[in-house]
């Protein structure tokens, strides 16, 4: 027996791990850019999406007092009210399973005849097919109910059909899946037509030049190849029509599912917790089902943009009896599709749907002398969110395709769960997590980010430790000398009420201008201590820095007046155009001044190398003296009750949809192409605005486009956000339909969709011009 001892000690697999990880972070600290995008996207997943969703979960078991309450969970073995919970759940559940067959069976259906039958005016069909995804989620279930409801054009006036007691009407459990089939069919389509036309031909060619069947070919090749798809569209389409409220609510009847109980829950009998409760309930199967979804998705190969030919076009079905039976189905869904929708139209210059139908424009007259305002935050609250979800999806695109990095995939999973968990919970999360400052979080996103800052000033640990403390030493005295005495008595201030309690308060005009001056000098000392080609570009940043943060105080020179004056504006119009005009301008300018802290501390990170090193360390400090007490003024991030709530909402909703867009369209270029172009001499710059930025330039402008319309049509996340001072559409809509003015919704319904269409024609005419390129609207799918 060998009873030597080994020479060395080996080491543990976590002690190896923690090396690695170690050294990882110490590569990403070297590249500025890999370290700020991993910061930035951190801090937006961690604040607007991970905690939010981990308030409504705690919230679910705890009570206001913090005690654990279990009541709302134990409903499902009591006796008194088991039978109608477990109700609720298994409508819910039945509800997402078959609305997900049916329309990805249905969202196949279209695919397949677009793809492969050669359908005549194929671009008109696929332009009606992506109707139910400009148009309010509710829309369908509104035409539903003027066709086929009790008192429906159909029903009533065609069919002659009298509804009484125990007689089905469209109300209910099938009127809820038929209404959820027809709303996100479109959204398969789009997934299972891009798959179809990424099939190589030559597959099916080869199989057919051997003799075998259609039917065989189909069977054995195309199906298989499709079925990751297939699998993927139910999961998807199982997650979507769970999520969904607008059509429960207005369909449902006497049947009720998770989504709408959650609604009553806060809406109706103002308990957070038992809508936290009830949200946790309905998180747990969509969470599952979303990643049961991802692992379908990532066994797809999605390398389609190689550099090489292809063999040819896609092999069409040439026989008469099957192309023109898939004609045929998908010519009358179409029809179907478009009745729903002319029907609103109809019901929106009718006098009175089911009783007159005497043509009435009157509706309209009263959709803008009431709904203006409504309107127009609407749309500039959507357009505003937009380019905020494109550059965030862009930028976590990016840095999971294109970097590697621990946790890359994790970030790729966060940054899709705003879009996988249903909105209502997400409404929830972000009032439990925003009603009041969340210190916790942002004292997290703070050090992240200071970490970027001191990072770039000093090598030296040392160093990087006196400006961390100084400059947030200096800071949170800085932001002391703001607070009120309600805030500086606040529990959450203890510690710093003995040391700092003998400190003055200010005004906020005056505490600006203190802030303000330590960045404009910041800025002329810029003049003499940057050196070379930076010297212009940091005095210029800095001086927008100051003055940025002064018009807070300037621009309400312009929106206190411009206020009055359009108040006082005799007409119907002018009044709500002006007001909603002068609260764009005071939004824009006037940002939370934590998001401005966060903000200045990148742009301050960036300047920071440039400074001479003797100078550096100081400017160090006091810029992040300046963002410390910016981040920390007041109630930071205290949210609900703002229009920025609703934009951050916006945002976080679309932003799957932008890095899956994004994503799909980077994997789809073969990293050999940018390869080539930087052995040819090309740096990075080089290389993405001429290659890469080209290539994705449609899947950007397609995700544009899908954001700007889910924004305008959202419902379930900002049902709860919305106030009277930032009234949003959609929920006015809800609100015309609950009171009975279905026509008046309907008008409501039209121009929303025109302004959906019109933004979406504007938007493909710039970036034809601007780009030259053209992208199809595949909404992210493809």
């Amino acid at each position: 027996m060998d009873t030597s001892l080994p020479l060395t000690r080996p080491v543990s697999t976590s002690s190896n791990s923690l090396v690695r990880r170690v050294r990882e972070f110490r590569l990403i600290a070297r590249d500025p850019v890999l370290l700020v995008g991993l910061l930035a996207a951190g801090a937006f997943i961690f604040a607007f999406i991970v905690y939010p969703l981990l308030r409504v979960i705690v919230q679910g078991f705890f009570d206001q007092q913090g005690q654990i309450r279990l009541n709302y969970f134990a409903r499902y073995f009591e006796p008194n009210y088991a039978r109608a919970y477990w109700d609720v759940l298994a409508w819910t559940i039945e509800m997402g399973v078959l609305a997900a067959l049916g329309s990805t069976l249905l969202g196949f259906l279209f695919a397949y005849t677009v793809v492969r039958c050669d359908i005549p005016l194929k671009g008109l069909v696929h332009a009606f097919t992506l109707l139910p995804t400009i148009s309010p989620p509710f829309a369908i279930a509104l035409s539903t109910i003027l066709l086929f409801g009790r008192s429906g054009f159909v029903t009533r006036d065609i069919l002659h059909m009298r509804f009484g007691p125990g007689i089905n009407d469209v109300y209910g459990l099938d009127g809820i899946i038929f209404c959820q089939i027809i709303t996100f069919f479109s959204i398969a389509y789009l997934i299972l037509r891009g798959l179809l036309e990424r099939i190589d031909p030559s597959m099916e060619e080869a199989a057919l030049s051997l003799g075998a069947s259609k039917w065989h070919i189909f069977r054995t090749v195309t199906l298989p190849l499709l079925t990751p798809g297939i699998a993927a569209s139910f999961l998807l389409m199982f997650v979507e029509s769970l999520a969904d409220l607008g059509n429960p609510i207005l369909i449902g009847g006497n049947i009720t599912v998770l989504s709408t109980q959650i609604w009553i829950a806060i809406n109706g009998e103002h308990d957070q917790q038992k809508g936290a409760a009830l949200s946790f309930m309905l998180l747990l199967p969509t969470l599952t089902v979303f990643l049961l979804q991802r692992y379908w998705v990532s066994r797809r190969s999605y390398i389609a943009v190689t550099g090489k030919p292809t063999s040819g076009a896609a092999t069409f079905v040439k026989e008469p009896i099957v192309r023109w039976t898939f004609i045929t189905l998908t010519t009358l869904v179409l029809i179907l599709i478009v009745s729903l929708y002319a029907t609103i139209f109809a019901g929106s210059i009718t006098k009175l749907w089911g009783i007159n139908y005497a043509l009435d424009f009157s509706h309209y007259e009263g959709v803008f002398q009431r709904g203006l305002e409504a309107i127009l935050d609407t749309t500039f609250l959507s357009a505003l969110a937009t380019p905020i979800a494109g550059i965030a999806g862009v930028v976590i695109a990016f840095l999971v395709v294109r970097k590697s990095f621990s946790g890359k995939q994790a970030v790729d999973f966060m940054s899709n769960l705003g879009g996988a968990v249903p909105g209502t919970i997400l409404g929830i999360g972000y009032i439990l997590a925003f009603i009041r400052a969340p210190i916790f979080v942002v004292a997290i996103v703070y050090v992240a980010l200071a970490y970027f800052l001191f990072t770039a000033a000093t090598k030296e640990n040392g160093w990087r430790l006196l400006i961390l403390v100084s400059g947030s030493f200096f800071g949170i005295v800085l932001a002391w000398l703001s607070y009120d005495e309600k805030l500086r008595g606040a529990s959450a201030f203890n510690i710093l009420n003995g040391a700092l309690n003998g400190l003055p308060t200010l005004a906020l005009t005056q505490w600006l201008w203190i802030v303000g001056g330590i960045l404009f000098a910041l800025a002329l000392a810029s003049l003499y201590f940057v050196s070379g080609k930076m010297k212009r570009q940091a005095f210029l940043v800095l001086t927008f820095m100051a003055l940025y943060l002064l018009a807070r105080e300037w621009i309400l020179l312009l929106t206190d007046p411009l206020s009055i004056w359009g108040r006082r504006l005799g007409g119907d119009y002018l009044p709500g155009t002006v007001t909603s005009i002068s609260s764009w301008i005071a939004l824009v300018f006037q940002p939370p001044l934590a998001i401005l802290g966060f903000t200045y501390l990148v742009l301050g990170a960036f300047l920071l190398p440039a400074w001479e090193q003797r100078t550096r360390i100081f400017a160090a400090i006091l810029l992040l003296a300046v963002c410390c007490a910016l981040t920390f003024h007041g109630e930071p991030l205290a949210l609900v009750g703002s229009a920025y709530i609703v934009l951050i909402a916006y945002a976080v909703r679309s932003l799957p949809a932008t890095v899956r867009a994004s994503i799909a369209s980077l994997q789809q270029i073969d990293p050999a192409i940018e390869e080539a172009s930087t052995s040819l001499g090309g740096d990075a710059q080089h290389t993405f605005r001429n290659i890469t930025l080209p290539l994705i330039l449609p899947a950007f402008i397609a995700g544009l486009i899908f954001s700007f319309a889910r924004h305008m049509t959202s419902l379930s996340a900002i049902i709860f956000l919305t106030t009277p001072k930032w009234p949003i559409l959609t929920a006015l809509i809800l609100s015309e339909v609950e009171q009975g003015g279905l026509s008046l919704a309907a008008a409501y319904s039209v121009v929303l969709i025109v302004i959906v269409l019109v933004a979406i024609g504007l938007l493909y005419l710039w970036a034809g011009r601007a780009f030259r390129a053209s992208a199809e609207m595949t909404l992210g799918a493809g």
